[in-house]
């Protein structure tokens, strides 16, 4: 174990200046990158070698597990990242913190998987599939030592990216190696569950030399409100992410849960690099306010809207009129059911971007925890009444729908708060000269939709000649971000 840790110390070396943004951004990108890349790679290989079927069955369960572990987890994402960053200065603090939540998240997780075991035999879906649900027990558990909140607070993105990586390159050699036909879909989703575990094991002993456990803090209730809001705001937040697919899958069938979640991984894809910057920002956010740097905020903030319609809004529009080349380049033949929920979900992306600066550089870092559960009560009760009037009729493409007007209710619900409590300008000036941005990108995808038959020749040109384009006429905009 020492031997580990030595290992851990000569892999990140630290330094007594703040890491800036822009290479904690950087840090974020990388590993968002790394991540699509991985997926890329492993994605078309499973999906093809396990199917459909093979491929629901193992999301419904894995977004069951993930279900679960908001509960187990509660607010402790959220919260973990802003405490721990304000804590920077004060070890004695620092311990005092880390301990508290540790304790609560042992508290939760505990209590969760007596009820997750009990479920597996009372809920005949789960049932079913009770091996696949037996595995992600594990996962639940690992999810208690994983601790990538206190990482993410004390903006360790370095470590993060670099050990995420390693783990992730050792992921891919597994899953290549080790699944070869449609019956290995238990020990595929064994490979997933293996990764969290091995995470946790290292962020555990590398988290030992920047704190140290207060035992008389372990398991006080200092916390507990706080954790208690932001998690039933992960909860009700989850109704149309994990949620949805749990209930697709007890409404229909693995066929079903495997279109749709093809479709939402894409989206996630497309979510991922404007998410890398708006996590990287929360906790240097938290402590600019802390600090009274009030102006260095909205600084952020404004920056941050005008790149979401800048980068999201050609994505969106790329990726509805691609979808069908997209599905099946990634999946292969038998995903075609995939097409339409994607095309529902992709515009959905621009109500999240807009709700993550809201919520993640505004909101959080104001400590406007009940908006942010009022917001999600509101998005979690629309969910669940679309989701009982249209999935079991339309499945994946109810599901789909549900996705898209749950997302832009709750970004509604900030904007109208914060308008309504002036918390900060909005920069809606900026929008329409900001999405013009998206008309050259956006013709070059149709051309390609349109003259190009092969699916892979059409989405590699689609994806150069296009990207190409949208990096030119958004060059000055890219060089301040790096700046």
């Amino acid at each position: 174990m020492l031997s580990l840790q030595k290992c851990l110390r000569n892999i990140v070396s630290q330094t007594t200046t703040m890491p800036s943004i822009r290479n904690n951004f950087l840090y974020k990108t990388l590993l968002t990158i790394s991540s699509y890349i991985i997926g890329f790679i492993t994605f078309p290989y499973v999906s093809r070698v396990l199917g459909v079927d093979g491929i629901g069955a193992v999301n419904f369960a894995d977004n069951s597990v993930g279900y679960f572990i908001l509960f187990a987890s509660m607010g402790i994402a959220i919260l973990g990242t802003r405490e721990i960053a304000a804590t920077k200065d004060d070890q004695a603090r620092r311990n005092r913190v880390f301990s508290n939540l540790l304790g609560l998240n042992i508290i939760f997780t505990t209590i969760t998987i007596i009820v997750y075991i009990g479920l597996i035999t009372l809920v005949p879906r789960f049932a079913q599939n009770a091996e696949l649900f037996y595995i992600g027990a594990a996962k639940i558990i690992a999810t208690v030592f994983l601790v990538e909140w206190f990482f993410t607070g004390l903006e360790e993105f370095r470590y993060i990216t670099i050990r995420s990586i390693v783990i992730k390159l050792l992921y891919v050699v597994a899953v290549f190696t080790l699944i070869n036909d449609k019956s290995d879909y238990k020990l595929y989703f064994t490979l997933s569950v293996a990764t969290v575990i091995i995470n946790a094991l290292v962020n555990i002993i590398y988290a030992r030399k920047f704190v140290r456990i207060n035992r008389q803090a372990l398991f006080s209730m200092r916390y507990l409100k706080e954790y208690v809001t932001l998690g039933l705001y992960s909860i009700m937040t989850s109704m149309y992410i994990t949620f949805n697919v749990m209930f697709l899958g007890l409404s229909t069938d693995n066929t079903q849960v495997g279109y749709y979640t093809t479709a939402f991984k894409l989206y996630i894809i497309m979510l991922g690099i404007f998410s890398a910057f708006t996590s990287v920002t929360m906790p240097r956010i938290s402590a600019m306010l802390a600090n009274g740097q009030h102006k260095d905020f909205t600084q952020i903030v404004a920056k941050s809207f005008d790149g979401i319609i800048k980068f999201i809004l050609p994505m969106i529009i790329c990726g509805v009129i691609l979808a069908p080349q997209i599905i099946l380049v990634i999946s292969g033949e038998g995903f075609e059911g995939a097409v339409l929920p994607m095309r529902i979900i992709f515009p959905a992306a621009l109500a999240v971007g807009i709700a993550q600066v809201l919520a993640v550089q505004v909101l959080i870092p104001l400590k406007r925890d009940k908006v942010l559960l009022t917001a999600s009560i509101i998005g979690a009760s629309a969910s669940l009444l679309i989701n009982i009037l249209l999935v079991p009729h339309l499945q994946s493409v109810g599901s789909a729908i549900v996705t898209l007007a749950a997302e832009s209710i709750v970004t509604l619900t900030y904007i109208t708060y914060i308008l309504r409590k002036r918390v900060i300008k909005l920069p809606f000036a900026s929008i329409g000269k900001n999405a013009l941005h998206a008309i050259p990108p956006a013709t070059v995808c149709l051309v390609c939709s349109y003259t190009i038959e092969n699916p892979f020749i059409c989405v590699a040109v689609a994806v150069v000649i296009g990207g190409g384009v949208w990096v030119v006429s958004n060059f000055k905009t890219l060089r301040e971000y790096l700046r």
